[in-house]
């Protein structure tokens, strides 16, 4: 212990105080764009254009999904919409088609709703090729 202190008094093995202005030249060679004139950084230069570009790409998906979650909010609402919509359509036909309905409209144009039943007329096959060679 008392060699590192001996060795740090005579100067040897100790540790320069310049480390508090190295930040500020390294933060001044990042604002002027010197850095990037740098052997390391050029040698570097296709994996950081690969990396900005995925950067990019990341972004775009953001923004694309936001605008097809938009949309699916937008459809879902639509849809929803429309459903309302075929409901209440769907009750009207289904008031309109009752048979006590009908028979109050066919009476305002003057038809009479007929309380026989109807009846099935049943046609041989004879009589149908008689039919068929008289005309």
């Amino acid at each position: 212990m008392n060699r590192i202190r001996k060795q740090q008094q005579n100067g040897i093995g100790a540790v320069a105080p310049s480390g508090g202005r190295k930040l500020p030249r390294l933060l001044v060679g990042v604002l002027n764009g010197s850095f990037l004139t740098r052997e390391k950084v050029l040698a570097n230069m296709p994996f950081f254009l690969f990396v900005a570009l995925m950067m990019v790409l990341y972004i775009s998906y953001g923004y694309y999904t936001e605008r097809t979650v938009r949309e699916l909010h937008r459809t879902d609402g639509e849809l929803k919409e429309l459903r309302s919509e075929y409901i209440t359509v769907r009750s009207h036909l289904d008031r309109t088609e009752r048979q006590s309905q009908v028979a109050e409209d066919i009476q305002d144009i003057g038809l009479v709703e007929s309380r026989v039943p109807p009846q099935k007329i049943e046609v041989g096959p004879e009589q149908l090729e008689r039919r068929v060679e008289n005309e």
